[in-house]
């Protein structure tokens, strides 16, 4: 369930290479049947338990489960069963219906622009981004999420929601409904770095995501394989960069 990466660990204006251990994020395909109904993101491990509580809680009646192979799992029930259910449309922090992963990255296309940003710049944005966050500090329960511009580090939008790839989604609304140039801003989370959140990024065409949380295995690969510089647990003038360090200078 952990995996070793190769990063730059970066601390005020000393950068160095340094090895981190990230939690694997990969996806489980559900198949009624046979049928395939839904793909949700997950840590590998227990995954018939996984499924057998989700199943539970969308009040979905099945018979036997078995683990088909290491990213499936086979159910015995009609896949008219999952046709009215939550589960298509809310399981996994929004990667999941009946679209394939590899499907999603087949739609996105590689970050080509030279965009860079220094570092100190960087640094900066998880602060300016929880000074925005005025419903998280009214009540604690909100994640956040902004795009701040490359050269100046100022915030361009902030969205919050009770869910993390809601927040992202309503940035990219507002973004695609703007004059605003993607490639020209950074992606800045309030948690943790998952795949779906690198996938919104790419699809935007956003080439840097900094978060204040560590990023999953997943996500690296994907901001790694797409042109994006990722940097995770943005604090006090630290951060880790997992991929495409040379988009951020000192």
């Amino acid at each position: 369930m952990i995996r070793e990466v190769a990063i730059e660990r970066v601390d005020g204006d000393v950068r160095k290479p340094d090895v981190d251990r990230v939690v694997v994020e990969a996806p489980l395909q559900l198949r009624a049947r046979g049928a395939p109904v839904a793909t949700i993101m997950r840590t590998p491990g227990h995954d018939l338990e996984l499924v057998r509580g989700l199943l539970h809680a969308e009040s979905v009646v099945a018979g036997a489960l078995a683990q088909a192979d290491e990213d499936a799992v086979d159910i015995d029930v009609d896949p008219s069963a999952f046709a009215a259910r939550g589960l298509l449309a809310s399981a996994a922090c929004g990667v999941c219906g009946r679209v394939a992963i590899a499907d999603l990255e087949r739609r996105a296309k590689e970050i080509t622009a030279d965009t860079a940003i220094a570092g100190p710049v960087l640094a900066a944005l998880p602060d300016k981004l929880r000074a925005e966050q005025a419903v998280f500090a009214a009540t604690g329960g909100l994640h956040g999420a902004a795009l701040a511009r490359v050269a100046t580090g100022e915030l361009a939008c902030t969205r919050e929601d009770v869910g993390r790839h809601n927040a992202v989604d309503k940035l990219v609304g507002w973004a695609l409904a703007s004059s605003l140039d993607p490639a020209a801003h950074v992606l800045v989370l309030s948690g943790r770095a998952g795949y779906e959140l690198v996938q919104k990024a790419v699809m935007l065409g956003v080439p840097i995501v900094a978060s204040v949380s560590a990023p999953s295995s997943l996500a690296v690969e994907l901001a790694e394989r797409f042109g994006v510089a990722l940097a995770g647990f943005v604090r006090d003038g630290r951060y880790n960069v997992y991929s495409h360090a040379w988009r951020i200078r000192l």
